[in-house]
């Protein structure tokens, strides 16, 4: 698998972004606080969505903000897929939208 690039809407320290990542070796690198983090958990949630132990939505969705978006571009043996998931604020807590 190749990742090409990630998209992230209201994900935590992201309030819009476009990573794009080049071909070979990535390393991120920043402060702390600086979203390296972040950018690992979205991709975390989504190949793999909410996991309640592991990853909840409450440390995915932006504070202040009722929904967010992760989109993942890759590809795999040449074939390009697009992955998108959302959450959602609710009235019960934050959840994975369909």
């Amino acid at each position: 698998m190749r990742l090409r690039k990630i998209s992230l809407e209201n994900i935590r320290s992201y309030v819009s972004a476009e990573i794009v990542f080049p071909e070979g070796k990535v390393l991120l690198w920043g402060n702390i606080g600086s979203g390296k983090s972040s950018v690992l958990h979205a991709i975390d949630f989504a190949l793999f969505g909410l996991q309640r132990t592991d990853l909840a939505g409450a440390s995915l969705l932006r504070n202040g903000t009722d929904d967010g978006i992760v989109k993942l571009f890759f590809s795999i043996d040449g074939k390009e897929y697009v992955v998108q998931r959302t959450l959602k604020r609710t009235k019960n807590g934050i959840v994975q939208d369909t």
